[in-house]
């Protein structure tokens, strides 16, 4: 869904970088007197800045199980992930 939001502002706005397009329209406006421009790019600098500080996705453990069993991840609390292995019945 980011991505899909990320393309829609990127092809709307008509920029690559939100940071700098933000700190571009915020001293355009600072400079010409217009508040709304230099809101616009307060609010692109707060949202780039805001998307960078984000949590990133980390690879908590890879593991090649056979077929038809079932892997499940207890994950609670950061570092601490408890697996449990479910294997089918032997027929």
């Amino acid at each position: 869904m980011a991505r899909l939001t990320k393309k829609l502002v990127n092809r709307a706005l008509g920029y690559r970088d939100p940071k700098a397009e933000g700190y571009r329209r915020a001293l355009a406006g600072l400079r010409e007197g217009d508040r709304r421009q230099l809101y616009m790019g307060l609010a692109l600098a707060a949202v780039a800045y805001l998307r960078r500080t984000a949590p990133r996705r980390e690879l908590i453990h890879r593991q090649t199980v056979p077929t038809g069993t079932a892997l499940v991840i207890h994950h609670k609390k950061r570092g601490r992930a408890r697996l449990e292995i479910i294997k089918p019945p032997k027929s």
